[in-house]
């Protein structure tokens, strides 16, 4: 009897990181329950020699081979899995959310492993709407993937058309048994693949979320500390330090530093009620020979500022001290040797 490869596909964008890590975290229960998580990139198959793509960051190092190649290399990591697992594993998951946009670059793999496995296809689609909000919010601000100044919706959205149809009917035509549900329909993506998909009962491995989308303020801190780059910049450089904080969580409020500036009704108003005083001043200038005080036009200094200017201080502030006191814990191990 043949067994199941189960092949996630993505969409990107659609709980494929929570999906994962459910995986991950759970991988001795599932292989019990006969169920073997293959990772991002095969990572878990244990191959003798593994290829230098096995890895959770793998996808570049793929596709950066030639195709032929790549695609033997794929096959063969399957079908060594499919030889050498026990026979109580009798499926297995790959989850790789690129792989929905990318079916040219394994399709020759998988279609060499239909007479070994049962091959099901899973994706999940994602309304227009709120995808591309989230796509914006993770590749346009929070992970910067491109050069230049952070580039505004409007201008990031130019080039990111909705396609999915034409990609999901090409990933129905590798298996008769593929499925793409509706994600706005689907309360817990975790839950409902470990339920339908892997017909585990609901309390047999726990539901784990991961890469949910920070909170407005954790995002304003990305969008700034992003701003200050020109070239791509990985979340990894500010997030832990967010995550240490407890910033990615918390909705701050904070009154407007503005609104607590004086204006010049406000500074007229003060005059007014000290007049009496200037008065007695001028004429002690005067006496002394000194021009006395043209208070005619108001001297009000503008001491303004932008949300942008000043969370931006504060990161470079909170950088800085990252900075030092990694350079002291860095210290204190060479003295520890």
């Amino acid at each position: 009897m043949k067994r199941t490869l189960i092949i996630h596909v993505g969409m990107g964008k659609t709980g494929s990181s929570s999906i994962q890590k459910t995986l991950r975290m759970a991988r001795q229960s599932l292989e019990k329950s006969g169920i073997k998580y293959l990772g991002l990139m095969l990572e878990h198959v244990e191959l003798p020699n593994k290829y230098k793509w096995q890895k959770a960051g793998g996808w570049r190092d793929y596709t950066a081979l030639d195709s032929m190649q790549a695609n033997n290399e794929l096959a063969h990591v399957l079908k060594f899995a499919d030889e050498q697992l026990p026979a109580s594993i009798t499926t297995l998951v790959w989850s790789n959310e690129s792989l929905f946009d990318r079916l040219e670059d394994v399709k020759a793999a998988i279609d060499t492993l239909h007479d070994r496995y049962d091959i099901r296809i899973v994706g999940y689609i994602r309304r227009p709407d709120s995808w591309i909000t989230s796509a914006y919010l993770q590749w346009g601000i929070k992970h910067k993937t491109y050069s230049g100044p952070l580039k505004p919706f409007r201008a990031w959205v130019s080039d990111k058309p909705y396609v999915v149809s034409v990609k999901a009917e090409s990933w129905y035509a590798i298996s008769e048994n593929a499925c793409f549900y509706n994600f706005d329909n689907i309360e817990d993506v975790s839950k409902q693949f470990v339920e339908e998909e892997l017909h585990l009962a609901p309390e047999s491995i726990p539901y784990l979320r991961e890469n949910d989308t920070p909170g407005p303020p954790a995002m304003a801190l990305f969008a700034y500390h992003n701003s200050l780059a020109k070239g791509q910049v990985l979340p990894d450089e500010l997030e832990p330090l967010l995550r240490q904080a407890g910033i990615t969580q918390k909705f701050q409020r904070s009154p407007a530093y503005n609104n607590l500036l004086p204006n010049e009704v406000d500074v007229s108003r003060y005059l007014e009620k000290q007049s009496d005083e200037i008065n007695r001043v001028n004429q002690l200038l005067e006496k002394g020979g000194q021009p006395i005080f043209d208070l005619s036009e108001l001297k009000v200094k503008d001491y303004s500022t932008t949300i942008l200017d000043t969370n931006r201080a504060l990161l470079q502030l909170i950088l800085h001290l990252s900075h030092e006191v990694n350079q002291l814990k860095a210290r204190l191990d060479e003295g520890e040797r």
